[in-house]
């Protein structure tokens, strides 16, 4: 049985409530595909390559979850790392597992679920051809919630801005909506799925940036960005995009201005500053973000513009 790349969800806004359109919370985790078969529990990541090897506590819990559904179960969800302090998923433990084999030590620190929000194939019949919520109905017959298999709800005719607050006050990333009608396309990136995820805000200092390339050439590509950390002015991230081609101009004409050959700032990876251009730490700019990681940098952060109203001096690194 051959494992689908997954369905990938379209950004937008999100639909007013309607019966067409269901909506899910959003989890901030990996996306993967389980094939569950004779041979137990194997987990694909979105990119199809086998992470079975990383979660091996999943792929157990998986097995024990399935073993009375036959043969030839695809099921869709998201890897999560729960916060043992809040229960919210944390991308940042979960980094710490994505990559290698845990030891029985890691194992035990980064515990880890599997959120399951589709079916796709029972007993190795395909059914991605079936609507959403035909599929959803399956997912909730099947009963595969046990454990570190969990099986989240969803809404239909619901308000959805009731959801984002719930969602950001659960520390979850967001929302989806999904047609109720939509049937799944594997690999494909479709408007049958919106996804809207909170964004969180922060101000950050100019420490650095870097040259744009192709249509940025000459202008700026990314900002290098820091904070105050006590008397430390420390790297908190870099930021590439929400910038205007006006102002990328613009603060390059500015930085220029500012040059200088030495950074004080610290913890800035190699690699970065080996082509960063360090700056006098005097702008702040205002950027909104997902989350931060577990190294307290910024998780895929987006421009929103100076503030000049503020003083590098008071900006200190975010904290969770």
């Amino acid at each position: 049985m051959r494992v689908p790349a997954p369905m990938l969800a379209s950004p937008g806004t999100l639909p007013s409530a309607s019966p067409i359109w269901a909506f899910e919370m959003k989890w901030d985790g990996q996306r993967a595909i389980a094939r569950c078969d004779e041979m137990g529990c194997r987990l694909w990541s979105r990119n199809l390559r086998e992470a079975t090897d990383y979660y091996p506590d999943l792929a157990a819990a998986l097995a024990e979850a399935t073993q009375a559904l036959g043969d030839g179960l695809l099921l869709d969800g998201e890897i999560v790392a729960p916060d043992p302090a809040t229960g919210a998923p944390s991308f940042g433990r979960l980094q710490r597992r994505m990559h290698a084999r845990p030891t029985s030590a890691l194992l035990n620190e980064i515990r880890v679920e599997f959120v399951v929000f589709d079916v796709l194939a029972v007993d190795g019949v395909s059914t991605m051809d079936q609507p959403y919520l035909a599929r959803r109905t399956l997912l909730d017959r099947l009963a595969v919630e046990r454990g570190r298999v969990r099986v989240p709800p969803f809404w239909t005719d619901f308000d959805p801005a009731h959801l984002m607050d719930a969602a950001e006050q659960a520390g979850l990333e967001g929302v989806i909506a999904k047609r109720t009608d939509s049937v799944y396309r594997p690999g494909t990136r479709s408007r049958a799925w919106i996804k809207a995820p909170i964004r969180r805000s922060a101000e950050g200092i100019v420490a650095a940036w870097i040259e744009g390339t192709g249509a940025n050439a000459g202008t700026v590509g990314s900002l290098v960005l820091a904070g105050y950390d006590g008397p430390d002015l420390r790297y908190i991230g870099g930021v590439g995009t929400g910038f205007t081609g006006a102002d990328r101009r613009a603060l390059r004409a500015r930085l220029d201005e500012i040059a200088q050959p030495i950074s004080m700032m610290v913890g800035a990876p190699r690699s970065v500053m080996a082509i960063a251009r360090t700056v006098e730490p005097i702008y702040v700019v205002d950027v909104e973000y997902r989350e931060l990681t577990v190294d307290g940098s910024l998780r895929h952060p987006s421009y929103r513009g100076l503030r000049p109203d503020r003083s590098a001096l008071e900006i200190a690194v975010p904290t969770r």
